[in-house]
């Protein structure tokens, strides 16, 4: 990939996946031969940290935890940030640096109560609708996945990917192995999916379409 993207994970929610999110791409940007920028926002610096244990098996990731629109004219093809839960002005810069939003959610009622107005915020920064869309987490069979996942639709939201629940995943991270050690095809397949169609949106974006990005 030639051209530049740049994704940001955000919610003003705490603890739904948003540093796991931005390591999976980060690896899986780097697993594909692209030189990664991984910046970490977050004051916990959760990403930072686990991406620094796996330097050596992904060289083309470099971690910073500052945001510079210099970035931008730097020699790399993906970049994440990862940010923090709160309305701040780091976020306002890191969601009108990004190409693409991501917002990950877990299947609960939870998750539900403050989208709205999370999406408002990433439109009032000046970021088009169809640029956002949610990342379902740790996802599992139960009805009130079901029920949350069957509200989620109905109210409309653009959804990137459905993300399995992942013990495997877990202790990948904490060794800093790949993201992808042992996994099952049937599970990497999704965290995979989530990547193509990122770039797929992208592509679209670069078309001049900015609607359906999700379809």
């Amino acid at each position: 990939m030639n051209e530049k993207l740049a994704v940001t994970i955000w919610n003003y929610k705490g603890g739904v996946g948003k540093s796991t999110v931005s390591l999976i791409l980060s690896q899986i940007a780097a697993q594909n031969g692209l030189k990664v920028l991984a910046t970490d926002l977050d004051e916990q610096k959760n990403l930072a940290e686990t991406l620094r244990l796996s330097r050596s098996i992904f060289p083309n990731i470099e971690v910073r935890t500052e945001l510079s629109e210099k970035f931008a004219n730097e020699n790399f093809n993906f970049y994440v940030i990862d940010t923090h839960p709160s309305k701040d002005e780091s976020v306002i810069k890191a969601l009108k640096f990004a190409d693409i939003i991501l917002v990950p959610v877990f299947g609960d009622y939870n998750s539900l109560i403050n989208l709205r107005s999370v999406f408002d915020y990433v439109r009032n920064a000046g970021v088009g609708a169809g640029q956002v869309a949610l990342v379902k987490n740790c996802i599992v069979k139960s009805k009130v996945t079901a029920e949350v996942e069957a509200t989620l639709d109905e109210q409309g939201y653009s959804i990137a990917g459905r993300l399995p629940r992942s013990n495997i995943l877990v202790k990948n991270i904490a060794s800093g192995d790949k993201w992808d050690k042992y996994m099952r095809t049937i599970q990497r397949v999704k965290f995979l999916n989530l990547y193509e169609k990122i770039l797929s949106a992208y592509r679209e974006m670069l078309k001049g379409n900015f609607h359906n990005l999700w379809k």
